[in-house]
């Protein structure tokens, strides 16, 4: 559907995200200022800046961008456009994007977890939702021998304009399955190759 909640892209984006806010990562946002000042990162997300501001300032030698931008995703392989889209959609002037509330909540959620070490890690997610809303809860981990808590946080947006017109916002191919889809054989059935309900149709997107 063109949407930026179910692209490949967004699930890009958020897998920086869990990546970032877990682990050496999180201690590190936790602890150290940001590259080449004296303003500890924490500081600045308990400000009242906006996701915007915080992704354009806060840098920190763990990113391999050239820019050192850590909440900008560490490569954008395969998904040009996906910077540019991610920049438009944290600009609040623009239309159907990210609301200036809904920019404070996130920044405040993640703020509070810079400052209690009692949370492990935060689990981002995207789904599709009208209006726009962020659900966010304390949730546990009981894979291990001790329970380990992390901050969940769900935005929940309505699909970003495909915004086909302008070359460089327009969404990256999707891409699909280049192979027939597999042939299942019923247990009394033929077995020349014929599928349960006849030939099978490529399937394409996702």
């Amino acid at each position: 559907m063109g949407a930026l909640v179910l692209t490949k892209g967004t699930r890009h984006l958020i897998n920086h995200f869990r990546t970032e806010f877990r682990g050496a990562r999180l201690n590190q946002l936790r602890t150290d200022n940001i590259l080449g000042t004296r303003t500890p990162i924490r500081d600045v997300f308990a400000s009242s800046v906006d996701l915007m501001w915080l992704s354009e300032n806060v840098r920190h030698g763990h990113s391999p961008r050239a820019d050192r931008k850590c909440l900008f995703p560490d490569t954008t392989a395969g998904h040009n456009h996906l910077e540019l889209r991610w920049r438009y959609f944290l600009t609040d002037t623009n239309p159907n994007v990210l609301t200036r509330s809904n920019h404070q909540k996130i920044r405040t959620l993640i703020s509070m977890v810079l400052n209690d070490r009692t949370y492990s890690y935060i689990d981002f997610d995207c789904i599709e939702c009208d209006p726009q809303t962020v659900f966010f809860a304390d949730e546990f981990d009981n894979n291990g021998a001790n329970p380990v808590k992390y901050l969940r946080i769900v935005l929940g947006t309505p699909p970003m304009d495909k915004l086909a017109n302008d070359p460089n916002l327009s969404i990256d191919p999707e891409g699909g399955y280049t192979n027939p889809a597999p042939t299942i054989v019923p247990a009394d059935g033929p077995t020349n190759g014929t599928s349960a309900d006849g030939p099978q149709d490529e399937q394409s997107g996702e």
